[in-house]
């Protein structure tokens, strides 16, 4: 089944100011700093046990992602929202704007090499 899904990101204000919760709930993997230039695409793989949550920080992009055994595709903006895809699914991040995109990734669990598949992923 392919699928992804999105949260809105929502603004908690205080007297302090605005804050962003880019991911409320306790991380139990790993964080990661993801940056592409404009017209650049990072990742292009999936992971067979693992989620991981996408939440951009700067910048424009989208979220592909590609059921292996189909080929069907779909897409998520990255923009005010993050974004979950699924262990099983390949998937990529594009730049969509004209600076660079900088992304969080939110990892289910620690980085295991063995996890990760080589796949590519275009954005039609």
């Amino acid at each position: 089944m392919l699928f992804l899904k999105t949260e809105p990101i929502v603004a908690h204000r205080d007297p302090r100011g605005a804050l962003y919760k880019l991911h409320p709930e306790a991380v139990a993997g790993e964080v990661y700093a993801v940056r592409a230039s404009p017209g650049q695409s990072r990742g292009h793989h999936l992971h067979r046990e693992m989620g991981e949550w996408f939440t951009a920080i700067s910048g424009e992009g989208v979220v592909v992602a590609v059921d292996p055994e189909t080929g069907r595709s779909t897409e998520a903006n990255l923009v005010g929202q993050r974004v979950y895809v699924p262990a099983g699914l390949a998937h990529a991040i594009f730049n969509t704007g004209q600076d660079d995109l900088l992304v969080l990734a939110f990892a289910e669990s620690t980085h295991n090499p063995e996890d990760v598949i080589a796949h590519p992923v275009s954005r039609d």
